[in-house]
């Protein structure tokens, strides 16, 4: 006849809870120090009112140390959140008022987990850092992109007003042209024009007899007299054909007072455009 042995107790093979665990109950718990931590309104969480307090008077009495973020690292590694982004409120489904019990339900994070959670959280303040460098760098771009594109805006200008000055210059040539090939074909205007030669070759050759007469007779006077004419002969060699064809067409203009007036309109309205592309400098500059 055999005997039947009792089974042990299931609760012999259970754990209690750890020594953190049970010290911040017993820390929580303490009503004489509720206006520093205490339990919140729903019993499922607990507040830490004053922190600096907190660290410097309650967690001497029951840990090793006085270090406030080295207890909620602590926490950290307990699965507790912190559940209120405006003060210290801590809470884990198995930490609760009146349920000590309950404590041995909370298990420490293995090392794997706790790398685990490490690395992921340095891959945020990285992920962080790069988004804050990116934006930056995106202001920094819309800054550049504004500055460009004011250039551009410039640059159109510019161009704009160079096209206006180069239609009014054409213009202009194009009045002239037409103010000289009307002259031309008019046989009054190279009747003067022609006469405007002679007299000038006739001058010339009176000059010449001038200067012969006097050859060999060291007058300083007389020498600085005909200076004046000498250089203005000169002149007449680079600026004499257009003094002709602008003495000739005064001279047939004497002759005819209509014509004279629409060429007179014609000049004026050639320097009125020369007048609109001194306007348009005053913009580039």
């Amino acid at each position: 006849m055999g005997y039947n042995l009792p089974t042990p107790l299931e609760g012999l093979k259970e754990t209690g809870p750890t020594p953190f665990l049970t010290k911040t109950y017993n820390i929580v718990e303490d009503s004489s120090t509720n206006n520093i931590v205490s339990w919140s309104r729903d019993n499922n969480s607990f507040i830490v009112w004053e922190p600096d307090t907190f660290a410097l008077i309650c967690l001497p009495i029951y840990f090793k140390h006085n270090n406030f973020s080295s207890f909620v690292r602590q926490l950290n590694t307990y699965g507790f959140k912190k559940i209120d982004t405006e003060r210290w409120e801590f809470a884990n489904e198995y930490f609760l008022r009146g349920q000590r019990h309950l404590l041995k339900n909370i298990k420490r994070r293995n090392t794997s987990s706790q790398t685990q959670t490490q690395s992921l959280e340095n891959n945020r303040f990285r992920l962080e850092r790069e988004i804050q460098g990116m934006r930056r760098d995106k202001a920094t771009l819309v800054t550049e992109l504004v500055r460009l594109r004011q250039k551009q805006e410039s640059v159109k200008t510019y161009l704009r007003l160079m096209e206006e000055k180069l239609k009014i210059t054409e213009r202009k040539q194009e009045m002239m042209m037409e103010f000289l090939l009307k002259k031309i074909q008019k046989p009054s205007f190279l009747q003067s024009l022609r006469k405007r030669k002679q007299q000038e070759i006739e001058n010339r050759e009176q000059r010449q007899e001038m200067i012969s007469s006097y050859d060999g007779v060291e007058d300083h006077e007389t020498f600085v007299k005909a200076e004046p004419e000498e250089y203005c002969d000169q002149l007449g060699g680079v600026f004499g054909y257009g003094d002709e064809l602008h003495i000739a067409s005064m001279e047939d203009q004497r002759q005819d007072g209509v014509e004279m007036e629409m060429d007179n309109e014609m000049i004026w309205n050639g320097v009125m455009l020369s007048e609109e592309i001194c306007v348009l400098e005053e913009h580039l500059i």
